[in-house]
């Protein structure tokens, strides 16, 4: 599996066509989101039709809705290329996220022959079509770039130009959405990056007992023999373990340490679709490929603990995202445990149970994301180890015999 890697250090600015097409999608926008804004629109001249449309996917759409201010920042990098270049790179943008926007951001109105149109609208070059912005928000960023769009079609080919009109003025909103919305996962899905969906599967919580039980009992049986992972796409950055941190976990053959490199690969990457990293930055993606990993880190050890088998031989029967949703749901209960104590307290309105560490340990540990933090004296950190959950589980439960006496 070829990857190329971005540093601090290395734009993607310097990348060819062929280059940029051995990055990962995630990357390569990553990477975008800290670039120049004078750089960009040299870059998305380079990238290939399927690299341009699925970066395009990936930051146009919240969840299975399409995003039409985030849409507007791609059209606003087109529209400050040179005229040619601009027509060319609006072409090569999906044609039916291109109606669903301009449909979203405009009414469109035929202009019948010698009429004083009311109001103040935008008036195609052929006087064919009268344009307005919805609820006269006439100088919104979106209005303008659906404006900027049409007259940059009708100045490179009028046909173009007419048929955007007429398509957008005729297309009913909710449903070509939905069919933008499969052809979006269809073209993502070929990069790697699951349905939003499909990656909220990894978040479902189980009872740690039951799912450590199942998982054990999967090793040796023929239904749960994993198949090799498919491989045909590339794997960002941010979802790549080092096989250094494997070792640290557990001693893998080389040719199972490709599997599940690749299969951990896939989780991370829906962990980070899931969390909606996209739209921050860099760094919360790889906050959330580092906590999911930590999840992982945790089911794993419980694994240890439990199961006296070859791991080699239990990671060819269990999918890696069990072991994830194990650490997960060892995480979720803790939190309760935590949520539990800190209601009792309350109900009993004696703050006094607590001492000063006790109540940063609490005040951590329901946090949406539980951070660990026994003492005042140390900086909070996220779940790592499974020694660290035994503690703060034996910390909660002698506050909460105290509470009982």
């Amino acid at each position: 599996m070829n990857m190329l890697k971005t540093t601090d250090q290395y734009s993607i600015e310097k990348l060819s066509t062929s280059q940029l097409d051995e990055l990962s999608v995630l990357d390569i926008y990553s990477s975008l989101l800290v670039e120049e804004a004078e750089k960009i629109p040299e870059i998305v001249k380079k990238l290939s039709d399927e690299k341009f449309a699925a970066v395009v996917d990936l930051s146009s759409w919240d969840k299975d809705i399409f995003n039409p201010v985030n849409y507007t920042t791609w059209l606003k990098v087109v529209m400050s290329m040179e005229s040619f270049d601009a027509f060319r790179e609006i072409k090569r943008m999906d044609r039916a996220e291109l109606i669903l926007f301009f449909s979203g951001a405009t009414d469109i109105k035929w202009k019948e022959p010698e009429e004083t149109p009311s109001g103040n609208p935008f008036v195609t070059p052929d006087s064919a079509f009268l344009i307005y912005p919805k609820e006269n928000e006439q100088e919104t960023d979106m209005f303008i770039a659906a404006v900027s769009l049409i007259n940059l079609a009708y100045s490179e080919d009028v046909a173009y130009g007419r048929s955007i009109c007429i398509d957008a003025m005729n297309t009913a909103y909710s449903e070509l959405e939905e069919e933008c919305f499969r052809f979006k996962g269809a073209r993502l899905s070929d990069e790697g990056i699951p349905a939003y969906l499909e990656a909220m599967e990894l978040y479902h919580y189980e009872d740690p007992t039951k799912l450590l039980a199942r998982i054990i009992k999967m090793v040796g049986d023929n239904t749960f023999k994993k198949h090799p992972p498919v491989n045909d796409y590339i794997l960002s950055q941010y979802a790549i373990m080092p096989k250094s941190q494997w070792d640290t976990m557990l001693k893998l053959s080389p040719e199972l340490h490709d599997s599940v490199k690749i299969e951990l690969g896939a989780l991370l990457t829906a962990s980070i679709v899931l969390n909606n990293a996209l739209d921050m930055n860099p760094v919360n993606m790889s906050d959330t490929a580092k906590r999911s990993v930590s999840y992982f880190k945790l089911g794993l050890e419980l694994i240890k603990e439990n199961y006296k088998g070859s791991l080699d031989e239990l990671l060819k029967y269990v999918d890696i995202k069990h072991i994830f949703r194990l650490g997960f749901s060892l995480l979720v209960d803790l939190k309760k445990n935590a949520n539990n104590v800190k209601t009792a307290v309350d109900a009993l309105n004696r703050p006094d149970i607590l001492n000063a560490d006790e109540q940063e340990l609490i005040k951590n540990l329901i946090l949406p994301i539980p951070m660990y933090q026994p003492s005042l004296e140390l900086s909070p950190v996220q779940f790592d180890t499974l020694v660290q959950l035994k503690e703060a589980r034996k910390l909660l439960s002698g506050i909460a015999s105290r509470i009982v006496k």
